[in-house]
Order: C-alpha cells, then sequence, then structure tokens
C-alpha cells in the first residue's frame, strides 16, 4: 500500500552548494560557542569532590571487609552505603546540567579517568575473589582500589580546572525553583538516608539484622529505579543550596561512619543508627521546609 504523504509536511527544498558551504562555515563557531558555555572550572571541582567521595566509600568497604575477615565473627555492611551512592548519581545529572554539560570527558582525559576506574574495580573484584578462594589476605593491596579511584578523579577533574584556567570567571547559574515537588524530592532522599543509616545499624542484630538490612537497600534501588526512569524529580540538584547539600552531607558521612561502626562496635551499632537516622530525618524535614531563596 502506497503511504500517502502527510499533509502540511512538504519536504524542505535542497540547499544548494554556497548555502551548504555557507552552513559548514559556521559549525566552527555554534561548536564553541557551545563549548563557551562549559564552566571547566566548577565541573573540575565536581570530578574532584566525587573522587574523594569515591575512594572514601571504597577504602571504608576495605578496611570493614578486613576487619571482617581478622574477626569473622564481627558483622559487616558495607553495601548499605549504596543508597548513597545511588542519590548522588540522580543528583550529580541536573548538577553537571546546571554547569553546562552532561558529559565533558573526552579523547585523552576520559581514557585516562575511566581507565582508571575499570582498574580500581578490577583490582577490587581480584582481591575479594583471591582472598574467597586462597583465604591469602592482606592489608597491603587494600589501599590499591580506593587509590586508583581517587587518582582517575583528581586526573579528570585538575585537568578541567587547568583547561579553565583563563576563562572569565562567572557568577553561579541561577538554580531552579524549589517547587513543592522538589520540597517532596528533597524529603524523599532524606528519608532514604535515614533508613539507610537505621539499617545499617540493624545490621549488627544476629538473625534477623542482616535480612532487614538487605530488604531495606532493595527498597531503596527500587525507588531509584522507578525515580530514574519515570524523571521525578530529574532537576532537583538544580534546586538545592547550602541547607539542603549540608544535610545530605550528613546523611552520607552517618551511613559510612556505621558501615564501621558495625565492624567494630556492634553492641552499640543499632541504637546508635537509630538515633542518628532520627537526626538526618529531622534536618530532612527542617530543609524542605525552608523558603525559598532568590539568588542575586
Amino acid at each position: 500500500m502506497e503511504q500517502q504523504p502527510m499533509r502540511g509536511a512538504e519536504p524542505l527544498e535542497q540547499p544548494d552548494a554556497a548555502t551548504a558551504q555557507a552552513y559548514l562555515d559556521v559549525l566552527p563557531d555554534v561548536r564553541q560557542r557551545a563549548e563557551g558555555v562549559l564552566d571547566l572550572r566548577r565541573l573540575g571541582r565536581l570530578h574532584i569532590v566525587e573522587s574523594i567521595a569515591i575512594a572514601l566509600y571504597v577504602g571504608i568497604f576495605f578496611v570493614a571487609w578486613g576487619l571482617h575477615r581478622q574477626s569473622p565473627e564481627l558483622p559487616i555492611a558495607p553495601l548499605n552505603a549504596l543508597a548513597v551512592f545511588l542519590i548522588w548519581s540522580f543528583l550529580a545529572r541536573a548538577v553537571r546540567e546546571r554547569y553546562g554539560a552532561r558529559r565533558v570527558l573526552r579523547g585523552a582525559r576520559a581514557g585516562v579517568y575511566y581507565g582508571l576506574a575499570v582498574a580500581g574495580a578490577a583490582l577490587g573484584l581480584a582481591l575479594v575473589v583471591i582472598d574467597g578462594v586462597t583465604g591469602a589476605f592482606s592489608w597491603f593491596w587494600l589501599p590499591g582500589p580506593p587509590l586508583l579511584f581517587l587518582a582517575g578523579g583528581l586526573a579528570a577533574g585538575l585537568s578541567l580546572r587547568h583547561e579553565g584556567r583563563n576563562d572569565p570567571s562567572r557568577l553561579a547559574p541561577a538554580r531552579a525553583p524549589f517547587t513543592r515537588t522538589a520540597r517532596v524530592g528533597t524529603m524523599a532522599v532524606g528519608a532514604c538516608l535515614a533508613i539507610s543509616v537505621a539499617v545499617s545499624g540493624a545490621a549488627a542484630v544476629p538473625g534477623w539484622g542482616s535480612a532487614v538490612s538487605s530488604f531495606a537497600m532493595f527498597g531503596i534501588m527500587i525507588l531509584y529505579l522507578v525515580a530514574l526512569l519515570t524523571g521525578w524529580c530529574a532537576d532537583l540538584g538544580e534546586t538545592w543550596w547550602a541547607p539542603q547539600w549540608i544535610m545530605f552531607g550528613f546523611g552520607a558521612s552517618a551511613v559510612m561512619a556505621m558501615v564501621l561502626l558495625v565492624s567494630t562496635r556492634p553492641g552499640i551499632a543499632l541504637a546508635t543508627g537509630f538515633a542518628l537516622g532520627a537526626v538526618v530525618l529531622i534536618l530532612a524535614a527542617i530543609v524542605s521546609l525552608l523558603p525559598e531563596r532568590d539568588d542575586d
């Protein structure tokens, strides 16, 4: 059956050679203007902060794992900190777009960054597998994975800042309005962090603790996927200012602290986890209700 052309959608006329060449001539200027909106210094700083946070998480994971290997009777709950990085990965997309780009790592810079990240992940996995198969645990190799992640992020971040060193100083981009949806999203982030803190402490309880902790992490992962697929609060990172980020930083730090506490002082982990979780939840409620801040 012959397809009928759409009404009102006549094909555009093919440009002549001179017009086509004119289009090609302006492409470098268009590309230069597009790259000119990139805030390379702030993007570089973001990569540096991310690399430090990831290195700390990986380091804490291996410290907790090493303590558990030395004393198998001690509980371990390093995967509870996964909630922090799921939330951060959700927020970071909007933060990068606020600075002008979703992704600016290309060429050699991208090769170094992703190469070191893959090397860090491969070394970490190899250490876990070798220890599981041979039982040859050694503290000597444990700094390797976090240092590789740190080196990759620092290389990318410092390179971006160096490239943008001569760019004119720019004011921070205006934030998106802190709407009712953003307030609900902020409260949801705080609740996920609070739950992660509390169930990290619950993981120290013999018997049911580990199952409750795993179930809670599974629930947070489902919420993350729903928000990611539906685009709900996709611009949340653009709406936050200092109080909201302080709440997130406190909650993330509390999760990391609980991972270590479970493997060192399991007797007080449950009560401490619920107390810190309550503090995170209260902070989330406060920063969710703060009035809109006008950017100068």
